[in-house]
């Protein structure tokens, strides 16, 4: 959502098309199943808006109050724990549906998706073959974040992200290939599972156990993973000036106002 004002208004009302497109790129859509997706698409669109976006404003204003004094690990913990409670909310609400398209795909349907999920992973491990490049493009977007939320970044500040981020990247590129094998093996077993014909309420109960994994709060290398990124916006958060953190605040405040015209559209 905070990738664009403009895009995030227009989602809202056209985003069933975006979504049809998206789902037809991985399973080649019949007419019925197009519609059938655009109808469900709009009316999860207009209950995201109505029953959840204000509660994100709410969010946003807490951050406000919460950030322009510096942030600490209670914080966090608070910040996180209301995104997974949104996240579920969503996840509950979609559920259904997801199991109900799932049921309705052919087999031809699922050995495209099968050819499609082959050739992402064929991108995924050319582009991690150069490691170099994908630490100068993480950089890249990381800086455009940083200055598009905090202005200008001074020389002084470049060079200790820039040094961060190098800490960060030796820390966790040794994981990449582990995890893009665990993709291919997950991608294998959901394969598997779609060619055996379970069922709507087997599919319903898979993503249900699926999602768990994810979510996992006693897996403890996820609870790790988290903590590791909670200390990283510690860390940045230290080096920022007063005015940095009122642009900011400036920020939020934009897209507060982005969230409360788009509630006034519905």
């Amino acid at each position: 959502m905070l990738s664009s004002c403009n895009t995030t208004k227009i989602f809202y009302n056209y985003g069933e098309i975006f979504i049809s497109w998206q789902v037809d790129n991985y399973f080649d859509l019949t007419s019925e199943q197009e519609e059938w997706l655009k109808e469900k698409s709009i009316l999860l669109l207009d209950w995201h808006r109505k029953e959840e976006l204000p509660g994100y404003k709410k969010f946003l204003i807490e951050i406000k109050e919460i950030a322009s004094g510096g942030l600490d690990m209670n914080d966090l913990d608070y910040s996180f724990s209301i995104f997974e409670t949104k996240r579920d909310r969503i996840f509950e609400k979609i559920t259904p549906d997801i199991a109900t398209f799932l049921d309705s795909l052919s087999v031809e349907q699922i050995n495209f998706l099968e050819k499609k999920m082959l050739e992402d992973n064929e991108e995924l491990y050319e582009r991690m073959k150069d490691k170099e490049v994908i630490l100068e493009k993480r950089k890249e977007n990381f800086f455009e974040q940083m200055e598009t939320w905090f202005g200008e970044i001074s020389k002084n500040q470049v060079a200790r992200l820039d040094e961060l981020q190098n800490q960060w990247y030796k820390k966790s590129s040794h994981l990449s290939k582990n995890r893009l094998d665990l993709r291919l093996k997950s991608q294998n077993q959901f394969i598997t599972f779609l060619r055996s014909k379970p069922g709507k309420t087997s599919i319903e109960n898979w993503l249900r156990q699926w999602t768990f994994r994810i979510v996992n709060s006693s897996d403890r290398k996820r609870v790790n993973r988290i903590l590791r990124n909670k200390k990283r916006i510690l860390e940045v958060d230290k080096i920022l000036t007063h005015d940095q953190r009122i642009h900011a605040i400036k920020e939020l405040d934009i897209w507060i106002k982005v969230i409360e015209e788009t509630i006034e559209n519905y």
